[in-house]
């Protein structure tokens, strides 16, 4: 072949190898970015004194999240394939959504509370919500609404305590033990849903409220007619803390359908399948989330989420049929009994006529 011939070959290859190039390089500064992100979000419980004998057996109160992976350039990861794999066979994840205000300077309450079950070799996925006001002794000492336990341990034992206690406290009332927790801001949460389109949720019943609260310490009214809709995150966030249209244990409904709307709206894109754009993402998150899950356990989870049927994912909830009415100025609580078949049944080692619901 002449060099004549030969030179636009040798120019299509290498214009082909810089597109490669730019296209990988662009995936490695993606990642090394998100692993940035990520890091920022990563914290760990601190180790808080609680008496051994208020603690199932199997519980662990607090410790440092599993050793991140590295962080050089040659592990980045693009597609699903190179995930790792859950190290334990269940993995209990406590998901916390704090409504903390622009203006607020202390530590908040959480105002959504749910315990995601995975079963690595089943594949079967569960959750539970537990109602904000359910009054609960607290593991280190004295009692008050589930939702306090959080703002309490991170005033007593600094930053990191938060987690401990709420981790702990969620564990000794379900007697499971906590492994992660997740906790996003409000602003956090709508930022995920706006980042990824909005969501589509199905409505099952009208709803009309009409004092919902605003950051501002006033009132507007809200309304949701039933039916599929696309709701934007801010839209998304109104639906899922609303409750003068019922109460708190309908909100607790409301919060898991947001849930699944958002992992559907995931699956929809494809998120979890080619991992590209993940700064996106996390970028979009940083400042509003916090975890003590390692990178590796993260990505571990991703690999899990590509492989679960949303359809069979299964809802719990202690609700109104599962509680007592406490003397003021306690709430209620669980009922012994109505929360260990719950509970046995959200582990699975009861069996569940929930389905999905």
């Amino acid at each position: 072949m002449s060099l004549l011939r030969r030179r636009p070959l040798l120019g299509a290859f290498i214009l082909i190898s810089l597109l490669a190039t730019t296209a990988l390089l662009r995936v490695g500064l993606e990642w090394r970015q998100a692993l940035h992100d990520i890091d920022s979000m990563i914290v760990t419980p601190a180790v808080i004194p609680l008496p051994t004998d208020t603690l199932t057996s199997h519980e662990q109160v607090s410790g440092p999240p599993s050793a991140p992976v590295s962080n050089s350039s040659n592990q980045t990861v693009a597609h699903t394939e190179d995930l790792p794999s859950l190290s334990q066979q269940t993995v209990n994840i406590l998901l916390l959504g704090t409504d903390a205000r622009p203006t607020d300077t202390e530590p908040t309450r959480t105002d959504a509370i749910v315990v995601v079950r995975l079963d690595r070799d089943s594949g079967r996925v569960s959750m539970l919500s537990i109602p904000r006001d359910l009054w609960v002794s607290y593991p280190n000492g004295g009692e008050g609404r589930i939702n306090a336990a959080y703002a309490v341990g991170e005033k007593k034992y600094g930053p990191g305590g938060g987690a401990a206690l709420a981790k702990s406290t969620v564990g000794k009332l379900i007697g499971v033990k906590i492994d992660q927790f997740v906790l996003i801001n409000f602003e956090g949460f709508k930022t995920l849903i706006d980042r990824l389109g909005g969501i589509n949720v199905d409505v099952p019943v009208a709803i009309n409220d009409p004092a919902y609260p605003t950051d501002d310490y006033g009132t507007i009214s809200v309304t949701f007619a039933a039916g599929p809709q696309m709701m934007d995150g801010e839209r998304a966030l109104i639906y899922a803390r609303t409750r003068h249209a019922d109460n708190d244990f309908g909100r607790n409904q409301r919060q898991q359908l947001v849930l699944m709307s958002i992992f559907n709206r995931i699956l929809d894109r494809g998120l979890l399948e080619q991992l590209t754009s993940v700064d996106d993402y996390t970028g979009a998150l940083r400042g509003y989330v916090q975890t003590d899950m390692s990178r590796s356990t993260m990505l571990a989870l991703v690999g899990f989420a590509r492989d679960v049927d949303i359809s069979n994912v299964l809802r719990y909830a202690i609700d109104s049929t599962t509680i007592v009415e406490l003397n003021p100025p306690a709430t209620f609580a669980a009922e012994p009994r109505s929360l260990r078949r719950i509970v046995a049944q959200f582990t699975g080692d009861a069996i569940s006529t929930a389905g999905g619901e």
